[in-house]
């Protein structure tokens, strides 16, 4: 798979997400509620009571906080209360405190809707599609989406369970299929899908073995044609056995078959001369466009995460040479 970068587009909309959480709704906010929590018995410990207001003081920056600065909080935090100390009864209740239910019930499904993540962050192979389920009657509001309901289940890079104070922190929050959050459980990964570095985006890349598709065509048996995957800055043994990436990709040789085949079509030549003639066709945006209609899924990397198993497509494709 591939991280996302978080330019300065994706960082504005994620200040402005983190800087109205829950200003339309009228229920208690989480730092009145976690002011709440300082006073109920089994509370009132030091350390909890600084690990509270740690919270509390940097509520907004926690929510907002990329990558790198989510490392350091978890070091600060975890020098008030190691997390392997934080019990079930104090992370629930700062988890309830910062209203994560009400969050991924209602904001997160609103905002994720408008970036358009429509596949599990893990596999690549599940959709995750949030879809209207119910529609504003009112005269005023009529026709405007009041629900929402996901196909996904919201997963936390960093467990809640370890660092609770991250449970509604954009950049700790990843959309996965049910498969991959259950195999997952509250272990933590030791990289973030969103990333600063633009040269450091590539994590998982697949590639087809060339020597089983010369094989392929001598025996027309797709059972011949295998591939493989990388993955960067990460254990790749590590991760297969948690997400089973490799039993899930052997499933797709037909689309690798596919791929070939359009190989045989499209050669150089030939789309040279397609794009010299479509691209003077106001029917096609880009050139894009065109490829996402020969591959048959998006082409480009950073769409990626907008259609199943678009990395595999496009590394493949490319390995192709069906698109650059």
């Amino acid at each position: 798979m591939r991280k996302i970068l978080i330019n300065k587009s994706l960082e504005k909309k994620v200040i402005n997400f983190s800087d109205n959480l829950f200003k339309s709704r009228n229920f208690t906010k989480p730092i009145d509620k976690l002011e709440l929590l300082k006073k109920r018995n089994g509370f009132k410990s030091a350390d909890k009571v600084k690990y509270i207001n740690k919270i509390i003081v940097e509520y907004r920056d926690i929510l907002k906080a990329k990558p790198n600065r989510i490392v350091e909080l978890c070091e600060e935090f975890d020098n008030i209360i190691k997390q392997k100390n934080i019990t079930p009864k104090f992370w629930e209740a700062i988890v309830e405190c910062l209203r994560y239910e009400d969050l991924r019930s209602k904001e997160y499904l609103d905002f994720a809707n408008e970036l358009q993540y429509k596949t599990c962050f893990y596999c690549n192979a599940q959709l995750t599609v949030i879809i209207p389920v119910e529609y504003f009657k009112t005269k005023k509001l009529k026709g405007q989406i009041r629900k929402r309901k996901a196909t996904f289940e919201l997963d936390h890079i960093k467990a809640k369970s370890k660092y609770p104070f991250l449970a509604t922190s954009f950049f700790n929050l990843i959309p996965s299929c049910s498969i991959c959050n259950k195999a997952k459980t509250n272990n933590d990964i030791e990289f973030n899908f969103f990333e600063e570095d633009p040269n450091n985006l590539e994590l998982i890349k697949f590639k087809l073995d060339r020597k089983t598709e010369q094989l392929y065509w001598e025996t027309n048996k797709k059972s011949d044609l295998k591939s493989d995957f990388d993955i960067i800055g990460y254990d790749k043994k590590k991760y297969n056995d948690t997400f089973r990436i490799e039993e899930i990709y052997d499933t797709q040789k037909d689309l690798i078959e596919e791929l070939i085949y359009l190989k045989k079509i499209y050669s150089p030549t030939y789309k040279k001369d397609l794009l010299s003639i479509l691209k003077d066709d106001k029917l096609f945006p880009d050139e894009a466009f065109i490829d996402r209609l020969i591959i048959g899924n998006y082409s480009t990397p950073e769409e990626c995460y907008k259609r199943p198993f678009s990395k595999f497509t496009q590394d493949i494709a490319r390995q192709l040479e069906l698109i650059k």
